[in-house]
């Protein structure tokens, strides 16, 4: 009989070490899975953040781009109406270097 309650004892003993051990596992699962969140949020509002100073960039350079696109459009504009004799000529003059172009470019 003591050899049958010293085996139980030690099934009992191993029963308590594998639901101990599952217990600490699970801690451990949920500690990770609370580290892996703040992380996530911390990665997350990184991300924010840098879209956010890229958008700010791209809408300044935008609004830059934008600006000297106009300016060079009324500059344009201008110099052909005070000009026209030249802007005509100059026209002519890139429509023959396109048509000389792409009559070389089939050949």
């Amino acid at each position: 009989m003591t050899n049958h309650s010293l085996r139980q004892a030690s099934l009992q003993s191993m029963e308590a070490e594998i639901e101990s051990l599952l217990k600490t596992l699970e801690t451990l699962k949920d500690d990770a899975s609370d580290e892996s969140r703040k992380t996530l949020k911390t990665l997350k509002s990184n991300a924010e953040s840098a879209l956010r100073h890229s958008r700010s960039l791209l809408g300044d350079a935008y609004a830059e781009v934008k600006s000297k696109t106009r300016e060079t459009g009324l500059a344009t504009r201008d110099y052909a109406q005070e000009h026209p004799w030249t802007t005509a000529g100059v026209a002519v003059g890139a429509l023959g270097l396109l048509a000389a172009y792409l009559m070389c470019s089939r050949r």
